[in-house]
């Protein structure tokens, strides 16, 4: 009995060495399969950064921008209409705002009526300066032979340089008066103002009734359907960029919006060189600063989601440059 007792404590022990054996085995096999993996998993990361990733220059510092429009009058006036409202979609000829023409189409009446006048007074002068002409070629003759005496005839003479002078002056008048008519056209056709690109209507600050000045701001058209996005990258970012490269967009509005553009343009300069206060460096406190340089980001049009791009919205760029 003893003996069985001590042959089955050596069995249970042999095969707690085997499963021993077999559990090391097991976790050096499954160790080194995850190192296999692991291994595998970084050449494939190395590889995309090698030949993809290390060509990605991504910055976060970008923005919709846009073109916008701002709406001032030409002339000044009382506000008639507004046809055009807040957040309208208006298209380029619409009206947008009338100014009372009243007083543009009486000023096109006198100007009118002054032009008529002046041509009237130049058909008497050139007929003046007709005749004159004629009187002096009729009695030139007559002075030679001696028929006539040389102060009439140079009376004549100067009478007809007298009627020259005054048919020019008439001409002359002429002309100022159609361009007071063609100024006054003009300035009437500008009390109707109308939108100068598609776009929609923003910050509309003209009332009706209210007296606008020429210059001041009535409203801004937005052209949402030509944005673009401007990102600031870093100066040491730059070197490898060329306009026509592709471009990932990505909009904060919407989480997994993602857009494709194109690398329109590089800014002539930092952004600080175009601040109301540009950095002066030639001071004793000088601290070196990474500058930023504004990219501009053509977006490819057609795209799904590109409707809700707005100028002034926050968004990331990532630049593709291995082309």
């Amino acid at each position: 009995m003893p003996d069985d007792a001590g042959f089955r404590l050596d069995a249970t022990r042999a095969k707690a060495k085997v499963r021993a054996m077999a559990q090391t085995l097991g976790r050096r096999r499954l160790m080194t399969a995850g190192g296999a993996v692991a291994l595998v998993l970084l050449a494939i990361w190395g590889g995309n950064w090698f030949f993809v990733g290390r060509h990605m220059v991504a910055t976060e510092n970008a923005y919709v921008r846009a073109d916008i429009s701002l709406i001032s009058p030409q002339v000044e006036g009382y506000v008639r209409s507004i046809p055009a409202a807040e957040n309208q979609l208006v298209h380029a000829g619409d009206v947008l705002v009338e100014i009372d023409p009243t007083d543009y189409q009486s000023r096109v009446a006198a100007a009118h009526a002054a032009l008529a006048e002046a041509e009237g007074s130049r058909a008497s002068q050139q007929a003046g300066r007709a005749l004159a002409a004629a009187d002096v070629a009729r009695y030139r003759p007559l002075a030679e032979r001696g028929l006539l005496s040389p102060a009439r005839m140079q009376q004549l003479e100067i009478q007809a340089r007298q009627a020259g002078g005054g048919a020019a002056a008439s001409q002359a008048a002429v002309e100022a008066a159609q361009a007071q008519l063609a100024q006054a056209e003009l300035d009437l056709t500008r009390t109707t103002i109308r939108a100068p690109i598609d776009g929609v209507v923003g910050d509309r600050q003209v009332q009706l009734g209210q007296l606008v000045r020429t210059g001041a701001p009535l409203m801004s058209v937005v052209p949402v359907q030509s944005v673009y996005v401007v990102a600031n990258f870093k100066e040491t970012q730059i070197e490898n960029f060329r306009p026509g490269q592709p471009v990932i967009i990505r909009a904060d509005i919407a989480h997994n919006l993602r857009l494709r553009g194109t690398l329109d343009s590089i800014a002539p300069a930092s952004g600080t060189e175009f601040s109301i206060i540009p950095t002066d460096t030639a001071t004793g406190n000088f601290t070196k600063i990474v500058q930023r340089v504004p990219v501009r980001i053509r977006i490819e049009p057609g795209q799904e989601g590109l409707q809700l791009l707005r100028p002034g919205l926050s968004a990331s760029v990532t630049v593709d440059t291995r082309e």
